[in-house]
């Protein structure tokens, strides 16, 4: 009788032993599931403005245009190609400048955006740019560049410049501020580069 006590108390403490075990295993596996669901959702790029932040705004105060050949040399091969450059105002006082430049082809694009980088003081960010279909279009950089001499602002000073193309189109971002560029460049991403256009109008009228 005695035995069969000892036996039946040895079984409660192994069933107690394996249900505590696996209590233990568990509560173990779950803690990695938010890390990975983290990781797997990060946003690459510029983020938005945090919610408390009123998100900058951008006014179109000039336009100005002009083939890309040198004035000494207005027949070059690059005499049909022209380039725009935007003028823009942030909410914050700062100047800005988007310059687009639609190349015939893909591999002129290409050449200018490697160009431009080979230019660069640092790299900050560097990406793919792919269309719906994942196929890539196309580059994105960001960069710190070095003053320039005997130039206007911002390029008198250090300044960050976004540059990209898709396809044979070729933009460029300029400015002295990274957080201007960056707040600049997300705009676009939510209105599409041609809503610069229409920036103009945002100008509030003056009070009576």
């Amino acid at each position: 009788m005695r035995n069969t006590h000892q036996r039946t108390k040895l079984r409660v403490r192994f069933i107690t032993g394996l249900f505590a075990l696996q209590a233990i295993v568990s509560a173990a596996v779950p803690a990695r599931q938010p890390l990975a669901k983290q990781v797997s959702n990060a946003p690459s790029g510029p983020q938005a403005n945090p919610a408390s932040k009123v998100p900058a705004t951008f006014l179109l105060k000039r336009i100005s245009d002009g083939i890309l050949c040198p004035i000494t040399n207005l027949d070059c091969e690059e005499h049909d190609i022209w380039w725009k450059s935007f003028t823009l105002v942030a909410s914050d006082g700062h100047t800005l400048y988007l310059k687009s430049i639609p190349f015939p082809s893909i591999e002129w694009s290409t050449k200018q955006f490697d160009s431009t980088i080979e230019s660069a003081e640092k790299i900050v960010r560097c990406n793919v740019e792919s269309n719906s279909k994942g196929e890539q279009v196309g580059e994105r950089a960001l960069g710190l560049f070095p003053e320039i001499e005997d130039s206007k602002p911002p390029w008198s000073v250090p300044h960050y410049e976004l540059i990209w193309m898709w396809g044979p189109n070729y933009w460029e971002i300029t400015g002295e501020h990274l957080d201007d560029v960056l707040a600049l460049e997300q705009k676009l991403k939510e209105e599409g580069v041609n809503a610069v256009w229409c920036w103009h109008a945002r100008i509030p009228s003056s009070p009576d």
